[in-house]
């Protein structure tokens, strides 16, 4: 049924690796009000009751093949006859058409419809050169070019006005509040609970080297020996499908859990009184920052050989120990796929990145200082606070979605500058 009056919007979320660009897409989509806008995901087949637990209507794509889902997608755009078509993320959007049949391409020449996509890094700032771990440049193609629309969320965008052709709108996940929430005090005895999660994109080894094989079997085994160095008793709750599969220190209640529903997950996640994660695009941090849970994200700046730095430092005894199978490491600001020039462009002079703290992942005192800080350290905890607090204000001046979308639908259609 479609809804008389409405303006009908038809989402792409055909990504399989991860639900970080359905999120996002979805969050966005939650805030147009149905009585002005009719909102429709198409999506992977996994991916569905994802979409579907969000309250969202989604039309699934099979594995059947290219021509297949084509037609399937062809005749819903003639039933549904959306004015708009809005790509989750183009390049995934592009990547998935070898399953598909779709592309930015091919909706650009074969449909009359306003095409707009996500642009959750600002490809543009960063001149669409991507770097992937440990050195490998890629220049992506211009997709966003093409867009009569591209819509920016905000973090990991910074808040800013809106332009032509371009709107930075506002994440709302559902932890958001107004002011930082009032959490429970951990009741005497209990340890602190930390939460990390884990995608299927974080085992893909996009460039076919070894370094970033050797980087994604490390992390986890740095992580767990980082936590164990802290000495103190601590629950992990650790959502994701890639279980811990090394030993871990009886200090430790290691929970691992496949997945969660949208809801239960948020629920953990705010419950928590610590989230790690070595992605700096990760919309769980951005969950985590508005729920006003303590985070620490972990990365790397530099180029080293792990031999070398044992010379200079006896006490980085605990990297070989930990991770004997890392030779060399490099930059990165998501492991392990890298991105460190990438990000550069979109995290600088950003607001959001004042609301967590940062650590070299590769230095086991700043690593160790910073977690203490953040499960102990009320002083630290009052300054992410208020830095949350300012980002949450600037994000209230940014125009509210609807309006800024419905703007820009009305120029497009009557051809105004």
């Amino acid at each position: 049924m479609i809804t008389v009056g409405a303006r009908r919007l038809l989402f792409l979320a055909l990504g399989h690796l991860s639900n970080g660009d359905i999120s996002i897409a979805a969050d966005f989509a939650r805030q147009l009000p149905a009585s002005a806008f009719e909102v429709r995901f198409v999506t992977t087949a996994a991916t569905a009751s994802y979409v579907r637990a969000l309250g969202l209507t989604a039309h699934p794509l099979d594995a059947s093949g290219p021509r297949h889902n084509l037609v399937a997608f062809e005749q819903l755009m003639a039933d549904y006859r959306p004015e708009a078509v809005i790509a989750a993320d183009a390049f995934t959007l592009d990547y998935s058409a070898a399953w598909s049949g779709l592309s930015m391409g091919l909706l650009r020449q074969r449909f009359d419809v306003t095409l707009a996509s996500f642009d959750q890094y600002d490809y543009p700032a960063a001149d669409y050169q991507v770097d992937f771990y440990p050195d490998f440049r890629v220049a992506f193609p211009r997709l966003l070019d093409d867009c009569d629309l591209i819509i920016r969320n905000s973090p990991l965008n910074r808040p800013a006005g809106n332009r032509p052709g371009v709107i930075v709108t506002r994440v709302s996940p559902a932890a958001e509040t107004a002011s930082p929430p009032r959490r429970p005090a951990r009741p005497a005895g209990q340890p602190p609970t930390v939460f990390i999660t884990n995608s299927h994109w974080e085992s893909v080894n996009v460039v076919q080297s070894l370094k970033p094989v050797q980087l994604m079997r490390s992390m986890p085994r740095i992580v767990h020996s980082h936590l164990a160095a802290l000495g103190r008793p601590l629950r992990v709750v650790h959502v994701g499908p890639a279980k811990w599969e090394f030993p871990v220190a009886p200090q430790i209640d290691y929970q691992h859990l496949t997945r969660l529903e949208p809801a239960e997950f948020q629920a953990r996640l705010a419950e928590a009184d610590l989230f790690l994660t070595g992605n700096a695009v990760s919309i769980t941090l951005t969950k985590a920052v508005f729920a006003g849970v303590p985070s620490l994200l972990l990365g790397n700046d530099a180029t080293f050989r792990v031999d070398e730095l044992l010379r200079r430092d006896p006490e980085g005894a605990w990297l070989a120990e930990a991770a004997p199978m890392l030779t060399t490491v490099y930059p990165f600001r998501v492991a392990p796929w890298g991105w460190h020039r990438f990000l550069a462009p979109v995290l600088a002079d950003n607001p959001y990145t004042d609301c967590f703290l940062t650590a070299d992942v590769f230095d086991r005192r700043q690593t160790l200082a910073a977690m203490t800080a953040l499960l102990d350290d009320a002083a630290t905890r009052a300054r992410l606070a208020d830095a949350r607090a300012r980002l949450l204000g600037a994000l209230d001046e940014l125009t509210p979605a609807a309006e800024a979308f419905d703007a820009e639908l009305r120029r497009l259609r009557t051809g105004a500058g």
